[in-house]
């Protein structure tokens, strides 16, 4: 099992951050291995990935959602997954951003030949490219 624990201090205000983290369809331009996610309810997420050890698709639910300040979910099926992520604001409208993944793939043979590993360091590079991502949206948008 793996679990990451990261803090991100991003450049802008907690409710843009929190409107892109919940927009689960921008995940694949920031994490690798994960091809679409697609919002079947307010509740109910299906994930496409190329990742080790996972099928190609599962199904993971939204357990807590509190606007602007909290969002978690879990797998329901084969790869046990799971995501909290916590806002809190900054000085000067930035946003600190706690994020937990923990992540225990059960081996699935079924994974693309190509899929790519997810460890700590692959879950660590794709929170700062969404903080990248956050932070030149906010800047055009400003």
């Amino acid at each position: 099992m793996l679990q990451v624990d990261e803090r991100l201090e991003i450049d802008a205000p907690r409710h843009e951050v929190f409107r892109m983290w919940t927009d689960f369809e921008r995940f694949p331009s920031f994490m690798t291995g994960v091809e679409s996610v697609f919002a079947e309810t307010k509740e109910r997420l299906r994930w496409r990935v190329s990742i080790e050890g996972v099928e190609p698709s599962f199904y993971a639910l939204i357990t807590e959602r509190v606007p602007d300040r909290r969002i978690a979910w879990v797998s329901v099926d084969l790869a046990t997954m799971g995501w909290w992520g916590d806002l809190t604001d900054l000085d000067d409208g930035r946003t600190c951003m706690m994020v937990r993944v923990v992540w225990a793939p059960r081996g699935d043979d079924r994974a693309p030949a190509d899929a790519k590993p997810l460890d700590e360091r692959t879950i660590r590079c794709g929170l700062l490219r969404f903080r990248t991502l956050v932070q030149e949206a906010f800047e055009k948008a400003a």
